[in-house]
């Protein structure tokens, strides 16, 4: 081995692994608040004078299955996240640190990276971790049989070998300075490949992982019960004895369930009563802008949304200021592309108001000034993007398109948008990211699986490469700023504002912190205090 192939040691210590982070292009942003901001919570790190009880929380939606390599959802990833880990982690300011992986080592050229396994992890079934269950993790990801939506998120792995029970060692076709961050996301949550095989590869209602909660039981579009892992990895923690999530896909019946004290905590806090919710005291809020986008997908496989002049007129008629009122009630920033405003790879772009008149122009020059009917999808449990797509049905009436509207649960907009691809229009979403590539690589790539538009540029290919490989975060920044102003010019999504998100929680839970990213893995610190 030369000294050019010989890895170097990566840093272990917090402060160091933040740093490395950084300097691969995975800095923290600065997240652009809305025009109803609430301060965004310090991270609370007090020890429980009362460990134990059982945490009760309100969730938006259903799983529907608790593999997320095989469906890619928000809704899964706030239940397995408390569940499994992955070999890295993110924290509340956005930087990645170890979790199953205790460190990693990186070669000079960036193409080989050996991760070494914390000592003593065992699987809720007491079965050590080994770095054979990671080798089948992420090579069962990118299978073609398992057909995950989230494949495309190791592209960049070559090969994966275990060489002893901990260590694990990932050759990549190029360097990827998303890598730690991708290895921190649901797809890449570590499972016991004997437990998988156990189960004949299915495992959408059952689960084993090494974190801090077991899996007891979930009863779709109901509830979910988890326990406390006794045998957690992390010193004394979780300090909960379990949590038990019930489904409460109605925004006023999430709200009253966290007044009236059914729940102690829930996600998504409606936005319309936000104000009241603050202003009672027996709760508290956690919350501010999160790293998501709302937009309008285009399926471009499907007349007339192929013609680059129907979508040109869509946007210019699109309204972002009139949505946010009905959509998110002020508590979000208008944008037409990706990043929110302060993020490191943001392209500065005014959001530009609609010319109804232009839109008129560009429908008749389509051809298609009489208009034509279509049908707008998105997820009925989801009011900020409801609403939205109620409010873009009427928009879209000045330009003599008159749309249906087909609002639906979560597993059929599963089925018919990112699955089957029949739609025509979709409002919908995506959050979570914290690396740019992690975003854009599976949206707008051509060919992903992820890439439910139907999206091909060669030009936009090309620069997902270069963003990939590059280490230097000035030129990632304007490698992915290239890609959004082509975007704009393509327009397979329209872009329509970043949501603020916000959990509301009785007044006596501690320990919980907000973390941007949308996910509640705090609650392994969270406490309560009930004497």
């Amino acid at each position: 081995m030369t000294s050019r192939e010989r890895p170097r040691r990566a840093t272990l210590n917090r402060r160091q692994v933040v740093a490395g982070a950084a300097a691969a292009g995975m800095a923290t942003p600065f997240l652009g608040r809305g025009t109803n901001a609430l301060a965004l919570p310090a991270f609370q790190d007090a020890t429980p004078t009362t460990p134990g009880g059982i945490l009760k929380v309100g969730l938006q939606a259903d799983p529907t299955a608790l593999d997320p390599q095989k469906q890619s959802l928000t809704a899964i990833w706030h239940v397995i996240e408390h569940i499994y880990n992955g070999l890295t982690r993110i924290m509340p300011d956005l930087s990645v640190e170890p979790a199953l992986a205790e460190g990693w080592d990186i070669s000079e050229d960036g193409t080989s990276y050996m991760f070494v396994l914390r000592e003593g992890v065992t699987f809720h079934d007491g079965t050590p971790l080994k770095a054979s269950d990671v080798k089948f993790t992420f090579e069962r990801l990118v299978a073609p049989e398992t057909a995950s939506p989230s494949a495309a998120e190791l592209a960049s792995m070559k090969t994966i070998e275990a060489t002893d029970d901990r260590t694990v060692v990932m050759t990549l076709n190029a360097p990827d300075a998303s890598l730690l961050a991708t290895l921190a996301g649901g797809s890449c949550i570590i499972y016991s490949e004997a437990f998988v095989k156990a189960n004949n590869n299915d495992v959408s209602q059952v689960a084993n992982g090494t974190g801090p909660f077991k899996f007891v039981e979930y009863v779709p579009n109901t509830r979910i019960v988890l326990e406390k892992n006794e045998n957690y990895w992390e010193e004394g923690l979780p300090y909960l004895d379990g949590i038990e999530m019930t489904i409460a896909a109605d925004d006023t019946a999430r709200t009253a369930a966290v007044v009236t004290g059914t729940v102690d905590f829930i996600e998504y806090a409606p936005l319309r009563d936000i104000p009241a919710l603050e202003a009672d005291t027996s709760l508290k809020l956690a919350g501010d802008s999160n790293t998501n986008i709302r937009f309008i997908g285009l399926n471009l496989s499907v007349e007339p949304f192929d013609n680059p002049l129907v979508r040109q007129a869509i946007a210019a008629v699109v309204d972002r200021e009139a949505m946010l009122g009905p959509t998110v009630f002020g508590y979000g920033t208008p944008t037409e592309t990706l990043f929110p405003p302060g993020f490191w790879a943001a392209l500065e772009q005014e959001v530009r108001p609609p010319d109804v008149a232009r839109a008129q122009e560009l429908m008749a020059e389509a051809g298609l000034a009489d208009g034509f009917s279509t049908t707008i999808t998105s997820w009925s449990q989801y009011s900020f993007l409801s609403n939205a797509a109620v409010v873009l049905q009427e928009q879209l009436r000045q330009i003599n398109i008159e749309a249906e509207l087909n609002l639906v649960e979560n597993a059929t907009m599963v089925d018919q948008v990112y699955v089957g691809k029949t739609y025509e229009i979709a409002v919908t979403g995506e959050s979570a990211y914290v690396d740019p590539n992690t975003l854009i690589l599976p949206n707008f790539k051509t060919g992903e699986s992820g890439n439910f538009v139907n999206y091909s540029n060669p030009a936009v290919d090309d620069l997902i490469a270069e963003g990939i490989a590059s280490t230097d975060q000035v030129a990632r920044a304007e490698i992915y700023q290239e890609i959004q102003a082509l975007l704009l010019e393509d327009l397979p999504w329209i872009n329509l504002f970043v949501a603020n998100q916000y959990e509301a929680m009785k007044s006596d839970v501690q320990g919980y912190v907000h973390i941007p990213t949308g996910s509640n893995a705090a609650f392994r610190m969270t406490w309560l205090d009930r004497g």
